[in-house]
């Protein structure tokens, strides 16, 4: 069909109709390629460069506004057993499991992170370094009460933690140290204590 000036009407519409199709092919790889900048590429969680973003972001909104937030590492212990134990890929489906796990604990306005190999990290809007050491303390329970099942093996799971309230005067790595080498404390007590969230209050 041709309008008043000969133009092909039908032609112009499947024309219209491709390049809709071709905008909305574009915006979804968009959408893709922003995830992927935030996004870890194993486990649902954010990576280590977005939670960076975020821990900067929450110190200025602590040093404007004095707005409470509390860091908090994991650390999945025995992975390389694991590994060695059931396989690559059943470590893989551990650190799956732990992300899932984690995921489902926190708020909508926390950020948790796979910041590294085994390592998570949480970020609690509004938890003292107090309430933060009870939250590691129930993330634990969590962790040792749910099966991790990977076909006919169960994965033994448990976790390490360290945490730390953000201060006004803090770097992001200063908050970070602190957080990692409480967690390491944390790694180092005996079996039958562990795992315990240990508070950081070093400077």
């Amino acid at each position: 069909m041709r309008d008043e000036f000969g133009t092909d009407v039908s032609a112009l519409e499947e024309e219209v109709i491709a390049l809709r199709k071709e905008v909305r092919l574009l915006q979804l790889a968009n959408a893709e390629l922003e995830r992927l900048v935030v996004r870890d590429t194993l486990t649902p969680l954010y990576n280590r460069r977005h939670f960076m973003n975020c821990l900067t972001e929450r110190l200025s909104r602590l040093e404007r506004y004095g707005t409470a937030a509390a860091l908090l590492f994991v650390d999945l212990d025995g992975l390389k057993q694991i590994n060695d134990t059931f396989g690559h890929a059943a470590g893989d489906y551990a650190l799956l499991h732990m992300a899932r796990l984690l995921a489902g604990a926190v708020r909508s306005t926390d950020i948790a992170a796979r910041i590294g190999g085994d390592e998570f990290a949480l970020l609690l809007d509004g938890l003292s370094e107090c309430a933060a050491t009870e939250k590691a303390a129930q993330l634990s329970l969590l962790i040792c009460e749910t099966e991790c099942r990977f076909g006919e093996d169960v994965l033994p799971l448990s976790a390490s933690f360290g945490c730390t309230a953000l201060r006004a005067d803090d770097s992001d790595f200063a908050a970070i140290a602190r957080a990692d080498l409480a967690m390491y404390a944390a790694k180092r007590q005996p079996a039958t204590l562990a795992p315990l969230a240990v508070a950081a209050n070093a400077p």
